[in-house]
């Protein structure tokens, strides 16, 4: 039947919205590949003429023809009444149209058209098994009515048959209807949850890349402000790093946005030597040559950024140690600060540092104690 705007639910309390109606996007495009479409009430007309098939060889007479056309008529109005209906709804026109199809009897159309049309009607009744029963009921009572009239045994179990097949074809491409909307609710489900991961990517990236860089700038312009009134050359040179800072800062963000953040491990360690020695903590790299054979440097890289920005920020720390190993194939990297770690508490850039390593297969461990704080990152090489 044709669609109708609106929300239904069957018994389960489930949205039925994609088994009764036609979706927006089959009802766009050429009108006629929507009036052959076979979800289409339009196209099931094409049977109607057969009506007159009777008449072939002994025309009927002013009586018959004027009740037959008053018939059909009545017939196009329930027809296209039925097509805006849904649900239980459907009986009634379905009655009414096999009930018109026995009156059409005695003036020698061809009323088991009208009666097909009234197995298709009952077709679209939803759930299926429902539409079945009254599918069932109205063949059994046109074969019944068939046999009372003198009719052939053997065109009755056709005309029987042909009612089946009607309903299978009309239930078989409502199923097809509601399998095709499914696929676009999942289709859009999907954007949709590609979409907030894309956002929450790009909010874990912007997080780790702003701290630490703005970070770092607070902390040159702070020491250039002390440095501005007894060694002016050296405040304009923290001030020169700090717009180096700020390019390298927007040169990130710009790529995280765009989805092209590929910092390597190794830039990211001098990275963060210099934000270290600017926050006044010693900071010592090992094993710094693995940086260069890190697969999946990146994101190694990013959590790098973090778990250094969060010494900076938090750890109150004097000494900062990197420590870059192999493990599994792959290389972790470590991050081991003296600073006040039994004050520690996991935030937002952790959690989404866990995350980011989560995806790429790797995994996050912390320890803490009244010595400081051990940030440990890897990500296997089966894992790449």
């Amino acid at each position: 039947m044709a669609p109708e705007p609106g929300l239904t639910l069957d018994g389960a309390g489930r949205s039925v919205a994609s088994m009764t109606r036609t979706s927006a996007t089959d009802r766009e495009g050429p009108w006629f590949k929507r009036l052959i479409d076979v979800r289409s009430p339009w196209l099931w007309l094409a049977y109607l003429p057969l009506f007159g098939a009777t008449w072939i060889g002994r025309p009927p007479n002013a009586l018959e023809l004027a009740v037959s056309a008053l018939g059909v008529l009545t017939f196009l109005a329930l027809y296209v009444y039925a097509s805006r209906l849904r649900g239980r709804a459907l009986i009634g026109p379905t009655i009414l149209v096999l009930l018109l199809a026995f009156a059409m009897i005695p003036f020698r159309g061809n009323w088991t058209v009208l009666a097909i049309y009234a197995t298709a009607i009952a077709a679209e009744l939803r759930p299926a098994r429902e539409g079945w029963r009254l599918v069932f009921a109205v063949t059994a009572a046109s074969v019944a009515v068939a046999l009372l009239t003198g009719m052939a045994w053997y065109f009755v179990i056709m005309f029987g048959v042909f009612e089946i097949m009607v309903a299978i074809g009309k239930i078989s491409g409502m199923n097809l209807g509601e399998k095709h909307a499914d696929l676009l609710l999942a289709q859009e489900e999907v954007r949709r949850l590609s979409r907030e991961a894309e956002r929450e990517r790009i909010a874990r990236d912007l997080h780790d890349l702003l701290g630490r860089t703005l970070t770092l700038i607070a902390l040159k312009a702070d020491l250039a402000v002390k440095l501005s009134a007894r060694d002016p050359a050296a405040a304009e040179r923290e001030m020169k790093d700090i717009a180096e800072a700020a390019r390298g800062g927007l040169s990130d963000v710009r790529a995280a946005v765009a989805g092209m953040n590929d910092a390597g491990l190794a830039r990211e360690l001098e990275a963060s030597r210099s934000a270290l020695r600017a926050a006044q903590i010693g900071c010592e790299i090992v094993g710094e040559d693995l940086a260069e054979r890190a697969a999946n440097g990146a994101v190694l890289a990013m959590a790098l950024r973090e778990a250094v920005t969060n010494v900076i920020r938090h750890a109150g720390a004097t000494r900062c140690t990197i420590v870059l190993s192999e493990e599994d194939g792959g290389v972790s990297v470590t991050v081991i600060d003296d600073g006040q770690g039994g004050r520690f508490r996991e935030g937002a850039g952790l959690a989404g540092m866990r995350a980011r390593l989560a995806a790429a297969g790797g995994r996050l461990s912390i320890h803490v104690d009244g010595s400081g704080t051990r940030i440990a990152a890897a990500i296997p090489a089966t894992a790449q």
